[in-house]
């Protein structure tokens, strides 16, 4: 498993955290003890008392010692989380793997402790009742000092054979780098560390973020689902089914696509969701696609366990000119075929296109303030500045062509390979004419 920054239970779902409650003079509780007007009195002022020294904790029911709203508690957590993940990156790159517990970084990568207990915990002193008392979830087992939740523990999961870790994984194969791999708890909302390094904040089931639908809420929810089916039917849930109506030339890669369009979402500081990706039927470059998921490949050293090639995408039909919608995770060296498309066809033979870093493609997140970004390829598609915010960075899609030599030849299948450089290419839509 490697960390890649972002050029770029759960809590393990709430039923296995568990919440103090317990403001001692809550309103039905008060309501029921009440006899006198002057105990009424003295209850109402006790209930101003607490909505005054913490409106969130009076009303939630929750001790305001376990958690704050204070933006600059949350702004100081921010700064440690960041020094976390450099840790991380430093541990993976010696040791070609995530650590099993955070402490497992003290004292070569992390020399502070502390440094593993967020500075509201530390400061208020409470941290073994923060541990032993308010959360009882398995990423909060880290046998040395530490408050954070570590998403990426190997603890045994829920399934048979299943670590809290290859959980993990597999949400990442499903919607990419926004899982978060640390998470505070001490804060409302609550902190979350992205495995790409991100921060975003968040409810305490962070899947909320990415949920639009009840049909997406019932999947990223669903342990059973996430554990017993393929990548593929977990995709196909997620996805928007296609529309009977659409062109045959607009081939249905539903039985390829590994991945969802979440791979190429961002989540601001608010927390909200940003979808700068196409979806759909739409027009890209003078030419119609089928957008409705991904077929992701994978490169050297991948944070993601995703698949070399794809085989056999089925066409059969004589084709004038193939059109593919397509991207790649992370930069290459310019010149570096990153990956190929080979066409099959029917008489036999094949042809096969080359995809090269530089000339036809690009890494997939770019700042378009930069000049040496606007340098060529040209993208096919960019995403427009209301979709990724004032601080993300614009998404961008390269189209490539493949046209006949001759006559109009009768095409079987398309492979669709990964030559296993430093970018993960993928692909969103082929389209035929």
């Amino acid at each position: 498993m490697n960390i890649r920054g972002p050029t770029s239970g759960t809590v393990w779902h709430s039923r296995l955290v568990s919440y103090r409650t317990g403001v001692k003079c809550g309103v039905n509780a008060a309501l029921y003890l009440i006899s006198s007007k002057r105990a009424l009195t003295w209850a109402c002022c006790g209930l101003l008392a607490a909505w005054l020294c913490n409106p969130a904790a009076a009303t939630s029911g929750e001790k305001t010692v376990y958690w704050t709203t204070n933006s600059a508690d949350a702004a100081a957590c921010q700064g440690q989380l960041n020094m976390i993940f450099g840790a991380l990156q430093e541990y993976q790159k010696r040791n070609q793997n995530l650590p099993r517990w955070l402490s497992d970084l003290v004292p070569d990568y992390i020399h502070d402790r502390n440094t593993l207990v967020c500075p509201y915990v530390l400061k208020t002193g409470n941290l073994k009742k923060f541990r032993e008392k308010y959360f009882l979830g398995r990423v909060f087992k880290d046998p040395g000092s530490c408050s954070y939740g570590y998403e990426f523990c190997t603890e045994s999961w829920e399934v048979p054979g299943w670590t809290t870790r290859i959980y993990k994984e597999r949400q990442m194969e499903l919607i990419g780098f926004n899982v978060p791999i640390v998470r505070c708890f001490a804060h409302r909302p609550v902190l979350n560390l992205a495995f790409d390094g991100s921060l975003y904040p968040s409810t305490p089931e962070w899947e909320d973020t990415f949920v639009r639908s009840s049909k997406q809420n019932a999947v990223l929810h669903n342990i059973f689902l996430l554990t017993n089916i393929s990548e593929n039917k977990l995709v196909s849930k997620l996805s928007e089914p296609r529309k009977p109506e659409t062109n045959a030339g607009l081939l249905d890669l539903s039985t390829q696509c590994n991945a969802s369009l979440l791979h190429l979402s961002q989540i601001d500081q608010s927390g909200k969701l940003l979808i700068p990706y196409p979806e759909g039927v739409r027009q890209i470059a003078g030419v119609q696609f089928d957008v409705r998921a991904i077929v992701h490949l994978g490169a050297r050293q991948f944070p993601i366990l995703l698949p070399e090639k794809i085989e056999n995408i089925p066409v059969n039909r004589k084709c004038r000119a193939i059109h593919f919608l397509h991207g790649a995770t992370f930069p290459a060296s310019n010149g570096s075929k990153v990956a190929s498309f080979v066409i099959h066809f029917r008489e036999g033979g094949l042809a096969e296109m080359p995809i090269i870093y530089g000339r036809d493609v690009k890494t997939r997140w770019f700042n378009q303030n930069q000049k040496s970004e606007l340098e060529p390829p040209k993208p096919a598609w960019i995403s427009s500045p209301d979709r990724v915010g004032a601080n993300g960075k614009s998404l961008r899609l390269y189209m490539s062509s493949w046209r006949k030599q001759n006559a109009d030849p009768d095409v079987t299948t398309i492979d669709f390979i990964s030559h296993m450089t430093e970018s993960a290419p993928f692909l969103l839509a082929i389209t035929i004419e």
